[in-house]
């Protein structure tokens, strides 16, 4: 099927003159050209609505009139698509042989394959001889999902099917029902002109292109016409026009490249440094968890103070037990929790999962070469073999977890061990084992126990409110039963949220360790590129067919291969658009490393690009072009002073992006200032100011007005006006390839598509926001416009519609788009289709927490030292 399509260059390709990339062909206002481009786009329409008289007519118009520019060479190709529909075959084949003498090399290898369809085949070879096709994708190969074809799967006993011969890789098998599946009427846009990913010759290795050893063409010596056409991997098929997109227009392919068969060392891991790191982390996790105890603790009781005083009643009288110290009680908890880690995720699994053991026999029907690795590694670490899991789940993940390496277990799921090759598989077992070896996995373990508490209070609270409102006949009982779940449910989400942040650090730095223990012990950095790209698109897979994030997902992100958060955008886009493309922000952002400070998982496209590099050292061919991906010459700086420093940072965007946070720092030189006029005016006769010096009511106070300051003066540039005429609609893949965007960066968008994530409670405040367009999925964040109140208790508000109303209908999402760690749009407004609309509050929130923090620090002052 086509799909008519502009021709323009995509905006993500325009580029400044600056900039070392391909420029836009320039845009040539002669009437004649833009009479092509309308006969162009006309004749691609008809030629989708098999209208092929017409199409024929229009488009041999263009290549009289554009014979050799993009326009023409389109034309033809849709020329070769109409005469074969039409039975005129000749004709086709003699247009074909024309664009197969082409340069362009995208252009040749359309053509070339085209022919082969149009020519009668040869006959047959004996199939011992018979070389493999550099058309068909290896067995090994991963590329876009089509949801129309069937394609067999492997059962979990090990059983391989046939590879699917249009797909080319073993299809992600559906975990809801049919109707889930992706709608073939969404098509992604057309493909940049990034080289393609070759598919393997028959020795397994794709061919460099460009010196160095790396595939693909340096984007300088790209010709203008590739902006416009498909690239080579696209399907065969004469309907399949580059530039007039099928499902198929862009397929997802890999370069199977080798591994090292005896790979030098690399640099000896400094796990001293990193396992203290890792302790630090647990015992901060220990003392946030204590103070949040705490903190609930004493206003549970002044809450049961104020209504013992209101009512008199005696079972609101405070509990004596929660004013005591918990310190002891929290210390006791962490050590269960610690020592008894293995089994007690094992139940949490079992309850919820249906975890099962992983039998030996059942791995080496999937992966001989895993059970080879955790063999020999396990026997030259002098540990024992950890006990292996099987959850019984469709997505593609795998983690490590327990107290001891006596006691760790490895637990994968049945669609990692269904969707990933052999040597892939292996690469996987190989990082759980660094974690196991490296000792991260028993903080880990104990924070993932932690954490648990509040989530599972959020996820059942949310659950059984509606069992239990159903029971309930009186509407009041009903609307209190409501707001009292929906306050506990929200609390504890925001604790399990608040729980996760001692262990990011540790969480990012282990992943890097890992990565490179399995590209040691694996000798195979290309396959866990290939392994870690196909867990994101497999998890942003399950995402799109369950219609939502899964509680599972969400609550052991800390010890998944790749964050989910990365996975929603990158594994969606992946079908639509090269990696190299897509992941060129995580390798060249100047500021990436300050926007992930809030993720437990770095940057995948740095976590590749370091795959990359190993893989040069040990004098492979890389999977993926990452290792000069972005980097650009930068001037040359002569040595700066610190103020000239501190005015350059000041007028940095990084600046305006953390203004509220550097506000704080800003503020307490402010007050370095006032106790110095303070001290000078106490040795002078003026006594009036001499009250200024070493008072900290003024420092505490400082502090929430520092943060209001910063607020409002990035709130502008936060929030643009959004005109509707002037709003955006960018495709994913677009967004993804801007390198130096910054959240900051906010451009009004407004984007189509099906609403996704949870139903009911577990949604009211927006936690699983996602927006599925026909490019790929992009998360969304929500605020009411009356707080949080609005949220919990909208029956107070009756024009309030919560977007979990929304859930499972088209909507159009108005809003401000986010480029940072991860792609997300901060809500304007969500409008369905039949007129309901939820408006988000952001700017609103943003001012009033801006004035709520001056008017804090303001009482503070005014109060005075205590």
């Amino acid at each position: 099927m086509l799909e008519q399509l502009s021709i323009d260059q995509p905006s993500y390709l325009r580029k400044d003159a600056s900039e070392s990339t391909v420029m836009a062909p320039p845009t040539n206002p002669n009437p004649a050209d833009s009479s092509a481009k309308q006969s162009l786009e006309a004749g691609l329409a008809a030629l989708k609505q098999q209208d092929y008289p017409t199409a024929i007519a229009l488009l041999e118009s263009v290549t009289q009139t554009a014979a050799n520019g993009s326009s023409g060479i389109r034309a033809q190709m849709g020329l070769v698509a109409a005469y074969k529909a039409t039975g005129n075959v000749k004709k086709a084949i003699a247009l074909c042989s024309s664009l197969a003498k082409s340069p362009n090399p995208q252009v040749k290898t359309w053509a070339d394959r085209v022919l082969t369809e149009l020519t009668p085949p040869r006959p047959p070879k004996p199939p011992e001889n018979k070389p493999k096709s550099a058309e068909t994708p290896p067995e090994t190969g991963f590329v876009a999902f089509d949801a129309g074809t069937k394609s067999a799967k492997k059962s979990i006993e090990g059983d391989r099917p046939t590879v699917d011969k249009k797909t080319g890789f073993l299809p992600l098998e559906p975990v809801g029902e049919p109707g889930n599946a992706k709608s073939q009427h969404i098509y992604p846009p057309p493909p940049p002109p990034t080289p393609p990913i070759r598919p393997t010759s028959e020795g397994g290795h794709g061919g460099p292109t460009s010196e160095g050893g790396h595939g693909g063409t340096a984007p300088t010596e790209t010709a203008p016409e590739t902006a416009e056409i498909s690239d080579e991997n696209s399907s065969g098929s004469p309907t399949d026009i580059p530039g007039v997109a099928s499902p198929d227009t862009y397929q997802l392919t890999w370069r199977d490249t080798g591994r090292a068969k005896s790979p030098r060392p690399l640099k000896p891991l400094k796990l001293l440094e990193f396992r203290v790191e890792a302790v630090a982390s647990a015992i901060a996790l220990f003392f946030l968890a204590r103070f949040v105890l705490q903190f609930l603790l004493t206003n549970t009781n002044s809450l049961l103070v104020q209504l013992y005083i209101f009512t008199r009643l005696p079972i609101f009288a405070p509990i004596q037990l929660f004013y005591r110290d918990p310190t002891p009680f929290v210390q006791m908890v962490f050590g269960l929790l610690l020592a008894s880690s293995p089994w007690l995720i094992d139940a949490l699994l079992k309850l919820f999962c249906g975890i099962e053991t992983l039998r030996g026999s059942v791995l080496s029907k999937h992966s001989k070469e895993a059970g080879r690795v955790l063999r020999s590694y396990c026997t030259k670490q002098n540990m024992p073999v950890p006990v292996l899991k099987l959850l019984p789940l469709n997505v593609p993940v795998a983690f490590s977890y327990g107290c001891l390496p006596r006691f760790a277990r490895i637990a994968v799921s049945r669609g990692l061990l269904e969707q990933l090759t052999d040597d892939e598989i292996a690469t996987i077992f190989a990082r759980e084992l660094g974690h196991i070896s490296h000792w991260d996995f028993a903080p880990m373990s104990l924070a993932l126990l932690v954490i648990q508490i509040p989530y599972l209070i959020y996820w059942q609270v949310a659950h059984w409110q509606e069992r239990l409102c159903d029971l309930m006949t009186i509407e009041f009982l009903r609307s209190a039963v409501k707001f009292v779940a929906a306050a506990i449910s929200a609390i504890s989400y925001g604790i399990y949220k608040l729980l996760r942040w001692p262990m990011l650090w540790v969480s990012r730095r282990r992943v890097y360790f890992s990565d490179r223990t399995a590209a040691e012990i694996t000798g195979n950095p290309n396959g866990l590129t290939r392994a870690l790209a196909k867990i994101a698109i497999g998890i942003a897979d399950n995402i799109e067919q369950q219609k939502q994030t899964s509680f599972f997902l969400e609550s052991f992100d800390l010890l998944l291969p790749v964050g989910v958060g990365q996975a929603v955008s990158l594994g969606s886009a992946a079908l639509h658009a090269p990696l190299e493309q897509i992941l060129l922000w995580d390798v060249s952002n100047q500021e990436r490393n300050w926007l992930t400070v809030n993720r437990a998982h770095p940057l995948l496209g740095e976590r590749l690009k370091l795959l990359a590099l190993y893989a040069q050292f040990w004098k492979l061919e890389t999977e993926l072009d990452l290792v000069d991906a972005g980097v650009q010459e930068q001037p040359r700086k002569g040595k700066l002073s610190l103020f000239k420093s501190i005015v350059e940072f000041k007028d940095s965007k990084l600046f305006l992006q953390g203004a509220p946070f550097f506000g704080i720092p800003m503020s307490l030189a402010i007050v370095g200032v006032l106790w110095l006029i303070g001290g000078i005016f106490s040795r002078t006769s003026i006594w009036q100011l001499d009250w200024l010096w070493g008072d900290r009511s003024i420092l505490w106070g400082c502090l929430p007005i520092g943060f209001s300051i910063g607020t409002l003066m990035r709130i502008n540039y936060f929030f643009p006006d959004i005109i509707p005429r002037e709003t955006a609609s960018p495709s994913l893949p677009e967004i993804l390839s801007n390198p130096d965007s910054l959240p900051l960066d906010a451009e009004p968008v407004r984007l189509e598509g099906q609403l996704l994530g949870r139903s009911g409670m577990s949604n009211w405040l927006g936690q699983d926001l996602i927006l599925q367009t026909a490019t790929g999925l992009v998360r969304l964040h929500y605020v009411s416009r009356f707080g949080y109140i609005g949220s919990l208790w909208p029956f107070l508000f009756k024009e309030t519609t919560r977007p979990s109303d929304l859930i499972g209908t088209s909507v159009v999402a108005t809003g401000w788009l986010r480029r940072g760690a991860t792609v997300a749009i901060d809500l304007e407004s969500l409008r369905s289709q039949g007129g309901r609309v939820s408006d988000s509050g952001h700017p609103i929130w943003s001012a009033i927490l801006a004035f709520a923090a001056a008017f804090w620090g303001a009482y503070i002052i005014i109060q005075g030292p205590r």
